[in-house]
């Protein structure tokens, strides 16, 4: 189940069990027991002794033990092999959406056999701060107020005659320093204290106390979620950019043991189904670039009225200069050829909302074939049909296929825009 004896990798939907034989132990099931009934059970379900993944994959952090959980959408046997393909493949994805960038990490480190999803994460917050640094530390102007033996700036009379009422050589003023001390360099203070507390990685330490050094005069504040929602950068911080959304994710995902124990958790997952769909709406996106194909338009659909406060939102929109058809992803192991009942009334009443005629349920292929398009069998509306369609996510070396898009408008959408769909609304 593990590559090294303090990572384990596991599937979504897997169940994770204390074993004297897996580096798995009741220690660890404590403590992530009392992170999931904090969390709601979002990412995983908690059993007796044992922990149920829903489809959130990622990594989690709990004392020296990384757990990551890979996505896995066929019914091979799950050995090293297979683990090693879905890990591969979850880092490329999340590479092509944007949500980790590997420029700055050598290919003979991704290669790594003991690199973790969470070490690549820690490793690129460090180059970028490590980059920083290299540059200078922000610094900018700041008022402070303090009792100074001198005058320096202005006087705060009210304070300066309650402080120093018995010292008449000190002066209570308020003035203008120039510093490093501002809430950029507060956040990465912040992170960097946090993978220092997690931190089991020897090369990370040294990198992580190296980097500490250059904060002395920047305080220690209590970041929360707000500090980054009112941030902005302009032509001088544009370099913090990628260091603070990393900083973020490092510090919003920790959750320290309240009461001071060694039970610290952190938790950087990816809803699969949102993490599929961002994925397969990148790789048509790019065909709008290809000239060769009659692709003019690939959208990703905004949330629309539906009911009261209710609302509907297809995940991708396709359109040639006449034609169009709604594509939903589904990540899921289809048993057979025959979706769910909701998903089928889902694709309804897409076909309905954005005036087409053919919706399309677009799930992760394994064994079985792309079915023909079948109608809703509904005299009133004759004309709307869906398909069950599987992309094949891998080529034949196993790796993530890099023509993604045109695979699937070769094979899935190429002879529906030619002849079978109808404008699509943006209703």
């Amino acid at each position: 189940m593990s590559r090294t004896k303090n990572i384990l990798q596991v599937f979504e939907h897997q169940t994770l069990k204390v074993d004297e034989d897996s580096p798995f132990k009741m220690v660890h099931f404590n403590v992530l027991e009392k992170y999931g009934y904090r969390t709601n059970e979002k990412y995983f379900s908690v059993g007796n002794k044992r922990i149920k993944f829903n489809n959130y994959v990622g990594v989690i952090q709990v004392k020296n033990l990384t757990v990551e959980i890979l996505p896995k959408a066929d019914n091979k046997v799950e050995d090293q092999t297979s683990k090693d393909k879905w890990h591969n493949a979850l880092i490329t994805m999340l590479k092509e959406c944007k949500l980790i960038k590997l420029n700055t990490i050598s290919n003979a480190k991704l290669k790594l056999k003991s690199t973790s999803i969470l070490d690549l994460y820690y490793d690129l917050f460090l180059s970028e701060t490590e980059t920083i640094f290299k540059h200078g530390l922000r610094k900018n102007y700041r008022s402070i107020k303090v009792n100074l033996n001198k005058v320096k700036g202005k006087i705060l009379f009210t304070n300066h005659i309650r402080k120093n009422a018995f010292h008449k050589e000190r002066f209570y003023v308020e003035h203008k320093i120039f510093d490093a001390d501002n809430k950029l360099n507060q956040i990465l203070l912040k992170a960097l204290l946090v993978l220092k507390i997690i931190g089991h990685n020897p090369n990370h330490n040294i990198r992580i106390n190296k980097l500490l050094l250059n904060f002395d005069d920047v305080s220690k504040e209590n970041i929360t979620e707000k500090w980054f929602e009112k941030l902005t950068f302009d032509r001088n911080t544009e370099r913090y950019r990628q260091a603070i959304t990393l900083a973020k994710l490092i510090i919003i995902r920790y959750s320290p043991d309240l009461k001071g124990g060694n039970e610290n958790v952190l938790a950087i997952t990816f809803d699969m189904n949102m993490l599929y769909e961002n994925y397969v709406y990148r790789k048509l996106k790019a065909l709008q670039m290809d000239s060769t194909n009659p692709i003019v338009k690939v959208k990703e659909q905004n949330r629309t009225p539906f009911w009261e406060s209710r609302g509907l939102r297809a995940d991708i929109v396709v359109e040639t200069e006449d034609k169009g058809l709604v594509i939903d992803t589904k990540w899921k192991v289809l048993k057979d050829n025959k979706p769910s009942d909701g998903d089928l009334k889902q694709m309804f009443v897409y076909n309905l909302h954005y005036n087409t005629d053919l919706s399309i349920l677009l799930y992760p292929k394994m064994t079985l074939e792309s079915s023909k398009k079948k109608p809703f069998r509904n005299e009133k509306f004759k004309a709307i049909n869906c398909q069950v369609a599987f992309a094949n996510l891998f080529n034949n070396e196993g790796k993530l296929e890099k023509e993604l898009g045109l695979r699937i408008y070769n094979e899935i959408l190429k002879e529906e825009l030619k002849t079978g769909a109808n404008n699509v609304s943006s209703a």
